[in-house]
């Protein structure tokens, strides 16, 4: 559970190093599109890899918690029909 988070923030970490913000606007500008349009395409880029990585932190800790059963099963006894 843990070592596959551990692997996601590293392999994120490992492609972001690849290239800078900077650098892949530059290149996307250098092909002819707006500054404007570049810029969103590095948010939405960056928007799905947060997303990527939140769904794969949810998944794990799901997977974590659902493996443990609660073994305090707690009962109140109601000693008239008002329960209390």
């Amino acid at each position: 559970m843990m070592k596959g988070i551990l692997v996601l923030v590293s392999v994120c970490t490992i492609l972001s190093a690849c290239s800078t913000s900077a650098s892949r606007m530059a290149a996307c500008e250098s092909q002819g599109v707006s500054r404007d349009a570049c810029y969103i395409a590095d948010q939405n880029r960056q928007s799905a890899i947060n997303a990527a990585a939140e769904k794969q932190a949810l998944e794990n800790a799901n997977a974590l918690f659902s493996n443990k059963t609660n073994p305090i099963h707690h009962h109140h006894n109601s000693t008239n029909s008002e329960g209390y």
